[in-house]
């Protein structure tokens, strides 16, 4: 068998993939796109692992005037290859956690001097950051480069459920480093940025008002991830090997591995792949949660329990909303859209993003996750026995599973939500199996609890809390809460559930086939 092409699973340093001939999936074209307009600052969110640093490392390696790495790649002959100052921040590598950030960033900036036989005589970071913007500049008759990647880290790190005093700490040192570039333009060539999330520029960048954001331009969708025509084509032998692992036809495998990984968008139409999932997965030939399990914040779990959401497949929000990223005021949604956990699926005429899960990884971990922090770390794995109750229509088996998983909720918690936690137990419990279940559905008679379906059967809810189960069938029946479901040719069975709050069980449940 023909030895594969090197995979980079993991390698963010440009200079590294190409000397040790990797697999490049060639991002060129839209750094020249880039090179060609008269705006030299410019900003990018993406989500986490999503070739961000790869990119500004593509940008550094290429205003170091590096040519010779970009062989064989569309720009090589399309600029005049010049050597620039080049000022790189990479804050995922600054350790402001034992440091502390101001002392981090002034150690970067001693760093960068250093690497150029400069000795700075200020002592602020803002201060030192402008003298050796125009120290470089003077020395060197080139103006600087100005390469920030995960700028926002120092924030996104310390975010918590509540009080946010290190947040503000780090937003106040980061403003101060940030607050000479305007003032430095006539010494930067370039000035690149890349984050998570979008900050309001009132809150961090009030004086950094002249940066391009990219983030949406249409022109430059795809400058992170892959898109489909460059998966297959600059993975094509990797793919097979997988499909042969696999035993499954190659197209075959396209269908699943589109499934699991594809979906990133942020105009609605456009599909992107994330990276990092892709090269695990090629590397390892098997379907697994590769970037969520790479890190999750505990304190979005924990957002989404206090306030007790549990079902963010679809949510519809505004542009205005979508952009506004607010330590202040944490907004969930604008959290699970720019953290890359919710993507858009289209933009409606008023410009309203709807937003749903990328993909099957994606949706699968934070079900799993969501439900943990809800049942209890230990009991998430009795979902499962959820799947062969379904499949053989066994509904008390059904009943005593979910037993199971309330018998893990401390009383405390479920005191406080009562009726809401029940419901969000069983809709996650469901999800986490792989069934396609719909809760709260409103309809013209009122409002249905649940409604799952499953192969040729369709099973309506309705839950009493300290009630019977045949009064949850009554109104069942009496708002015909099934009627949508009628002439579908499938079974269709009515479930009426009492919940008994002090036991914090199913005390009673009735099934009825209409």
């Amino acid at each position: 068998m023909q030895a594969l092409q090197p995979l980079s699973t993991g390698q963010q340093e440009f200079d590294q993939i190409r000397t040790k001939g990797m697999t490049y999936v060639d991002k060129t074209p839209f750094i020249w796109r880039i090179l060609q307009t008269l705006q030299p600052f410019f900003f990018l969110s993406r989500p986490r692992r999503f070739g961000k640093s790869l990119l500004i490392n593509t940008l550094k390696e290429l205003f170091l005037g590096r040519k010779e790495l970009f062989d064989g790649l569309y720009i090589y002959d399309k600029i005049q290859w010049e050597t620039y100052p080049v000022l790189h921040f990479d804050f995922s590598n600054m350790d402001f956690k034992n440091k502390g950030l101001g002392k981090a960033i002034h150690d970067r900036l001693k760093a960068i001097a250093h690497s150029y036989n400069i000795s700075l005589q200020e002592d602020t970071i803002g201060s030192m950051f402008a003298e050796l913007m125009a120290t470089l500049h003077e020395k060197t008759g080139k103006q600087t480069v100005i390469l920030i990647d995960e700028y926002d880290k120092p924030l996104t790190d310390v975010l918590e459920v509540g009080e946010n005093k290190q947040a503000h700490e780090h937003r106040n040192i980061l403003r101060s480093l940030y607050s000479v570039v305007k003032g430095s333009s006539a010494h930067i060539r370039f000035f690149f940025m890349t984050g998570i999330s979008r900050f309001s520029k009132l809150s961090l960048f009030s004086d950094l008002n002249n940066l391009t954001d990219l983030t949406y331009f249409a022109d430059f969708h795809d400058i992170c991830g892959y898109t489909q025509e460059e998966l297959e084509t600059n993975f094509a032998p990797h793919l097979q090997n997988a499909a042969d692992y696999q035993g499954v036809t190659l197209q075959e495998l396209l269908q699943q591995v589109k499934r699991w990984y594809n979906g990133y968008s942020w105009n609605g139409k456009s599909k992107v792949y994330n990276p990092y999932s892709i090269l695990r997965f090629l590397d390892a030939k098997e379907f697994r949660n590769f970037w969520f399990d790479s890190g999750t914040p505990k304190f979005l779990i924990e957002i989404l329990k206090n306030r007790m959401v549990y079902d963010i497949s679809n949510i519809q929000i505004s542009m205005a909303e979508a952009d506004n990223f607010d330590i202040d005021n944490l907004s969930l949604e604008t959290l699970l859209f720019q953290t890359g956990y919710l993507t858009i699926k289209e933009i409606d005429r008023f410009k309203r993003y709807r937003l749903a899960y990328p993909n099957l990884e994606v949706e699968e971990s934070m079900t799993q996750y969501i439900l943990a922090a809800y049942a209890g770390n230990n009991k998430t794995s009795l979902a499962y026995e959820i799947v062969i109750a379904v499949e053989k229509h066994d509904i008390e088996k059904l009943i005593q599973t979910i037993n199971a998983l309330f018998a893990a909720i401390p009383y405390q918690l479920f005191d406080q939500h009562r009726e809401r936690y029940f419901h969000a137990i069983l809709f996650l419990a469901f999800k986490l199996c792989g069934f396609y279940i719909q809760s709260e559905i409103s309809v013209a008679t009122g409002r249905i609890d649940a409604v799952m379906h499953y192969e040729n059967r369709i099973y309506v809810f309705e839950f009493k809390l300290n009630d019977s189960a045949e009064n949850a069938l009554q109104q069942i029946r009496e708002k015909g809460y099934y009627n949508a479901y009628l002439n579908q040719g499938k079974e269709i069975y009515l479930l009426g559930i009492g919940f008994d709050s002090q036991s914090r069980t199913v005390a009673d449940w009735k099934l009825e086939q209409v």
